[in-house]
């Protein structure tokens, strides 16, 4: 079950709520310097807004994937992208849609790619997957950066490849069941035996992500209803003292001609 808690601020738009687990569970510090990291935050932005040291952040973030039990040997991985997904797809976190209208459609090309930043794999591993260089793939995430208003230099802000990850899932472009998907085919295998031998992931994360944009403007509308809806929910009406008074003083004290009116 999620908490109700989610986190918002001027820095970042995009909410974030998560559950107790093994990681987070009585540790309250834990737990912020996780949500801060799935919104895209940078170690710098979250020390300044925790008010601890750089150093200390990134002692941590070291302690979450460690928990987490997440090894890499051989530069597959980026281990805080795997952190957040690992925790996406035991559902101990939600994104939220942003205020921000959900309306940027991807090309295959882009959503395959973005696909496996998600998963959290690095880029070499990233590029051997989808028989391309590691530069083109730089190439996709910067112009993701820039089709999502990323800004890829402002490091002491945000970490963009995190950034990235928050907002498409905050805005449907990569939905939970696809997520869980690719996830299923990266975990608990031997990457090293699958960047040597790609085609079947790949065919896969292309068949994926085909789905994925075929099915875009249905998830993005779906996606700006749930965010309508939420912001239609949050609205108070206004209610003018005075007026309730009148309406108040007119049915208990009402005048002759008032009361055939009001029956």
């Amino acid at each position: 079950m999620q908490d109700n808690n989610s986190y918002n601020t001027t820095k970042d738009s995009v909410q974030i709520s998560i559950a107790p687990d093994f990681l987070i569970k009585y540790n309250p510090s834990r737990k912020r310097v996780l949500q801060l990291i799935t919104a895209g935050w940078s170690n710098a932005t979250i020390a300044e807004d925790l008010n601890f040291s750089t150093k200390n952040i990134e002692s941590i973030t070291t302690m979450l994937i460690r928990l987490a039990k997440i090894h890499d040997a051989n530069g597959h991985l980026n281990p805080r992208a795997r952190l957040v997904a690992k925790c996406y797809f035991a559902r101990k976190l939600k994104y939220h849609p942003s205020q921000e209208p959900p309306n940027e459609l991807l090309s295959e090309d882009q959503t395959a790619t973005l696909l496996l930043v998600a998963a959290g794999l690095s880029n070499k591993t990233i590029g051997r997957i989808l028989g391309i260089s590691e530069k083109t793939v730089e190439s996709r995430l910067n112009n993701l950066f820039l089709q999502f208003g990323i800004n890829a230099k402002a490091n002491k802000i945000i970490n963009p490849r995190l950034r990235l990850i928050a907002v498409t899932n905050s805005r449907m472009n990569i939905t939970p069941e696809v997520f869980d998907e690719i996830w299923q085919k990266t975990n608990n295998v031997d990457l090293e035996q699958v960047v040597n031998n790609p085609q079947e992931l790949r065919e896969s994360v292309l068949k994926m992500a085909a789905k994925l944009v075929e099915e875009a403007p249905k998830h993005r509308d779906n996606a700006h209803r749930e965010l309508m809806f939420q912001q239609r929910a949050t609205q108070q009406t206004f209610i003018n003292p005075s007026h309730i008074q009148n309406v108040y003083n007119r049915l208990n004290n009402p005048n002759p001609s008032e009361r055939e009116h009001l029956k």
